[in-house]
Formats: C-alpha cells, sequence, structure tokens
C-alpha cells in the first residue's frame, strides 16, 4: 500500500513538473529532474545520437540515472564541501573563466601577432631616458625632448648611437662601472642589446624595436620605464640554440678591439697549425685560453641567441656549420675562433607552438591589452560612469598627509575626515565604488617614496583599480550570464562528486574488505578452476561491479526514479 501511494505521489509530482516551461522532463529521481535537452546534449558529447540505436541510447539513460544518484548521495554526504574539493573547483573555474574575461578577438590578434614575431629574432640597441608612469606632464615633455634632442644628434652625425648611449642613456649598464665588492670593472655594453625575440623584452619595447626597419632608429618608445630609442641592427630567422667549438686567447684590449703582440704570436701559431691539416680540436686543447672548455676540443654548451653579444651571435651565423672561420671575434674578454658545429632553429609551424604562445601571452603585459578592450565593452553594456572622478582625486590629493607614501604615517586613508560624503567614484550595472574603497586601494602603494603629483598617480592607477573592479563583478555573474560556462563548471563538480565517492563506496570498500573477496572467490572459482592469485585482479573488478550494483539499489530506493517512456520515445525520433 505504501508502495502504491509513493508511486501515485512521485508520477503526481513528475506530471507537475512536466508542464513547467524548463523543456521536456525525462526523468525524475527523488526530487530532482532531468529534462530532454540535459540528456540529449550530455549523449552527443561522446556518441551521434542521429545513429544510435534505441538499445544503445537506453543503455546510456541507466548509466545517466547512476550517474546522477551517486552524485546526489555526494551531496547528501557534503563531499562538495571539504576544503580540498572547494580548492580544487575554484582553481578549475577559476583557469576556466579566463576566456570569458579577454576579448577574444584582441587576444587573436595578438596570438597572430606574437606568432609573427616569433619567426625571427631582432638585434638592437637602445638609449633610454627615465620619466616615470606617474611623471607629471611638464617632467614628461622634459624626458621627451631631452631623446628627441638626443636622436637628432645621432641622426646628423654629431655622434654614433654607441656613443650616445654611454654618454646621454639612463641605463646604466650602457656605462662601465666598478664593482667595490669584486674589485673589477664590470664592462658596460654601450646599449647594445643583442639578439632577442618575442616575450624576450617589456612589449612596448618590443612593438619598438619589431616596428623599425633595420639601420634606421626609432622615434621614441613609451614604456614604464621612460622613453626609448631603438637602434635595429639586424633581423634573422628564429633560432633556438647554438652549438659551436672555440679556440679562445684571453686579452684584455680585445674590448678596444685591439690585440697585444703575444695575442697576436698566438693567433699566427693557431693559423698556421689549422692550415696544416690539425684538427680544430687538437688546437683548441693545444692553444685555447678557456680551461672549461679546451679538454673538450673547445666545445661549448648550447646557448640561446639572447646569451651571448649581439657581435658574437652574428659571427655564428656567418659561419656555415661544420666550418670555421679564422677571423677572431673579440669579446670583453679576449679573442674567439669560432667554428660552429649546429645551429637549431625554431619550429614555428609546430601545434604546440601556438598552445605556448597562448599561455605566454596569458602571462605577459599584452594581455592588458585584451582585458582593457573586454573592458571598454562592458562599461558601454553597463552604463559606466566615472562623473565624480575628478572631485574625489581633489579631495585625496588634498586631505592625504604629506610624505605619507615615504613613512610609515599610519593614517587610514578609508576614514579621512569628510570622505563618507563624497558622492560615488563611479558606478556601474548595479554596483557603486566609493572613494573609500580607492582610498584602500592607494594605501597599498605606500612606501613607494612617491613625490610627484598625487592627482597624476591617481589617474595612472585608476584604469587598473576600474579593470578589477570591473572583472571581478564579469567573474561573479559568468555562470548567469553564460549558460554553457555554468554547465561546463557543474560538470567538472559533478565529475569530482562521482569520482571520489566511487572511491569510498567501490574502489576502496572493494580494496579493504578482504573477507567479502575471499567469499566472492569462493561462489565464482568453479568459473575459473584457477588459484585466487592468479585472478586477484579479475574477483576484485568483478566484486567492485557486485558492490556497485547492490549500491545503485538502494540509492533507488532512497531516491526514487521515474522515466517518462513518451519523453525517451521523442529522442529516439531524432
Amino acid at each position: 500500500m505504501k508502495k502504491s501511494i509513493l508511486l501515485f505521489a512521485l508520477i503526481i509530482g513528475l506530471s507537475t513538473v512536466f508542464g513547467q516551461k524548463q523543456g521536456d522532463i525525462l526523468f525524475q529521481y527523488g526530487n530532482d529532474v532531468v529534462t530532454k535537452n540535459e540528456f540529449v546534449n550530455a549523449f552527443k558529447k561522446n556518441n551521434n545520437i542521429q545513429t544510435a540505436s534505441e538499445q544503445e541510447i537506453r543503455e546510456y539513460l541507466n548509466l545517466y540515472i547512476n550517474f546522477k544518484l551517486k552524485v546526489k548521495q555526494g551531496y547528501s554526504e557534503g563531499i562538495d564541501t571539504t576544503t580540498a574539493f572547494i580548492k580544487e573547483l575554484a582553481s578549475y573555474r577559476s583557469q576556466s573563466a579566463q576566456q570569458y574575461l579577454i576579448d577574444k578577438e584582441v587576444t587573436e590578434q595578438l596570438v597572430l601577432e606574437a606568432k609573427e614575431r616569433a619567426k625571427f629574432h631582432v638585434r638592437a640597441s637602445h638609449i633610454l631616458i627615465t620619466c616615470a608612469a606617474t611623471a607629471s606632464p611638464s617632467d614628461t615633455l622634459a624626458a621627451y625632448k631631452k631623446i628627441i634632442q638626443i636622436r637628432e644628434k645621432i641622426k646628423k652625425g654629431d655622434i654614433s648611437f654607441n656613443q650616445a648611449a654611454v654618454e646621454y642613456s639612463d641605463d646604466k649598464s650602457a656605462q662601465d662601472s666598478y664593482n667595490s665588492q669584486s674589485k673589477r670593472w664590470q664592462y658596460g655594453n654601450k646599449g647594445e642589446l643583442g639578439y632577442f625575440t618575442v616575450f624576450d623584452l617589456i612589449y612596448p619595447f618590443e612593438n619598438g624595436a619589431y616596428n623599425t626597419k633595420v639601420g634606421e632608429i626609432s622615434m621614441p618608445v613609451r614604456s614604464p620605464y621612460g622613453y626609448h630609442l631603438v637602434y635595429v641592427q639586424d633581423i634573422v630567422k628564429s633560432i633556438s640554440k647554438i652549438t659551436i667549438k672555440q679556440i679562445f686567447v684571453e686579452d684584455t684590449l680585445a674590448r678596444f678591439g685591439e690585440m697585444s703582440p703575444a695575442t697576436q704570436q698566438k693567433l699566427t701559431q693557431i693559423e698556421l697549425k689549422l692550415n696544416s691539416g690539425v684538427s680544430f680540436e687538437d688546437v683548441a686543447k693545444e692553444f685555447s685560453d678557456d680551461k672549461a672548455s679546451k679538454d673538450k676540443g673547445g666545445e661549448l654548451e648550447p646557448f640561446a641567441p639572447n646569451r651571448r653579444t649581439g657581435n658574437f651571435v652574428k659571427a655564428c651565423l656567418n659561419i656555415e656549420p661544420g666550418k670555421y672561420s679564422l677571423r677572431a671575434v673579440a669579446s670583453n674578454m679576449g679573442w674567439h675562433i669560432i667554428k660552429v658545429v649546429n645551429i637549431e632553429f625554431v619550429d614555428t609551424e609546430n601545434e604546440m607552438f601556438t598552445h605556448i604562445i597562448k599561455n605566454k601571452i596569458s602571462r605577459d603585459q599584452r594581455s592588458y591589452k585584451s582585458k582593457e578592450s573586454l573592458v571598454e565593452k562592458l562599461k558601454i553594456e553597463y552604463k559606466y560612469k566615472d562623473k565624480n572622478k575628478d572631485k574625489a582625486f581633489e579631495f585625496l590629493a588634498k586631505n592625504i598627509p604629506a610624505n605619507y607614501f615615504s613613512n610609515n604615517d599610519t593614517t587610514d586613508l578609508s576614514q579621512l575626515k569628510g570622505i563618507e560624503k563624497l558622492k560615488p567614484l563611479f558606478t556601474f550595472a548595479d554596483q557603486k565604488e566609493s572613494v573609500q574603497d580607492f582610498a584602500q586601494f592607494v594605501s597599498k602603494f605606500q612606501g613607494m617614496d612617491y613625490k610627484g603629483d598625487l592627482v597624476n598617480f591617481f589617474n595612472e592607477r585608476f584604469p587598473f583599480y576600474v579593470q578589477d573592479k570591473i572583472l571581478t563583478y564579469e567573474n561573479s555573474i559568468l555562470e548567469e550570464k553564460y549558460p554553457e560556462f555554468h554547465d561546463l563548471v557543474t560538470e567538472y563538480r559533478e565529475g569530482m562528486i562521482l569520482f571520489e565517492i566511487n572511491t569510498q563506496k567501490i574502489w576502496n570498500e572493494a580494496l579493504k574488505d578482504t573477507i567479502g573477496i575471499q567469499k566472492y572467490y569462493e561462489s565464482v572459482k568453479s568459473q575459473y578452476n584457477k588459484p585466487f592469485e592468479e585472478i586477484r585482479a579479475i574477483i576484485v573488478t568483478e566484486y567492485q561491479n557486485e558492490l556497485e550494483n547492490k549500491w545503485i539499489n538502494e540509492l533507488k530506493q532512497k531516491y526514487p526514479v521515474v522515466i517518462n517512456e513518451k519523453v525517451f520515445q521523442s529522442i529516439l525520433k531524432k
């Protein structure tokens, strides 16, 4: 009688749910339902519904019902509430959400740009005039004028680029310097950066280098560090690594392009030996001053182009693999006679290469362009307004204590007198961002010893603050805004629950139930006629299946299943 009443109640409940607008209900389990669309979409992920037979679809339906029952029990037992579960799911959601928090069109353009640039290595030098991103307009203009004047001097021939780098560049690596700790001179690079490729340097500088022709000097390039002049000296096919052998002659005059009489004499001896037919390797062992490589015939570890000076790499590229040049190459340490063993170029057509490019873009400064583009679109969508921004910045600049950023002032900027009376800094969607919240954000920069115009500083940081707030909001509503994202996260969550509850109820249970496994073996051993140890894996698997079937029957008692056969038949019509 109780069973009939329960069945009747389920049928009534199911028929009620069938009338809802969420789609045709295929089956109900306990108080939950699965629609026809949900089941069909799940089936299509791994099967062709157009060619599937009724038996195949019905078998899948049974598997799907069992899956839903297990997941429901998992929720009931709180599997999804453990710290480890929550952390793993959050990590997956965060990774999956990234594709919704960028402008995909801009990202694709960045990928194409990076792939094209990755085909080449550029050799360039630079001159830097520092100018902070937060500098006042007058300081910014002064820095710009200064670097323009330097460019004009170089273009007129009054000074070489390298000389200008030594004399004017704020990048101190251009000049010689004395290290008081090691008591040695560190020789400057005269602005020379050598060969580099995409992602090796900051994005604005990379743009300047790749957009300047060989032999030309760029117009000033703005970066977070200031203004750069970029002199492009060479562009070559992208190189993965270079393997060489060398005969090295130590001589400190080499950095000036000169050599001592002793060096001249030694290089002459080396040339005579090589010309007489003695192998390069044997000559290296006899004459090379490089103790690390001479016993190996002069062979060095393979190196990427950005690990050697531009002149050294260029010399290597001018030598055919397997051959050497008697024309010694100068470095800061001495003279090198080079034999090229191999030059390995980058395979930019490899499928994995595109994946690597995308990963690098996501971690690179250029990804800001994609986020920035999306934020601009979201501003329009969410009716963004910041008409109170100027007044807010003036208030903060006036009321933040003098020298706040350069000392340990404990003032709580969010509690400045009168700040709570200010109108929202900006609004979008149903969000109102207060000046107090922005003040808390500003306080994070305490200790940077900022002495410039605070309003300029606020305006420089403001876009990053707005971007963070809008993207955080967008992230919080992804499941609501994008049904496919909701389904993706739900699918992963339920897959995690399924794995964990199967582990607990079936796999681990079977492994520790040695008595149960032995009893099962006794009941089926006549079918195999083999000792237990020979078929242990088979017996354990079958015992797990038996435990699962028993558990599924228990779940169906706990969460009765009712299938709407009419809806199922509609699936078969395809």
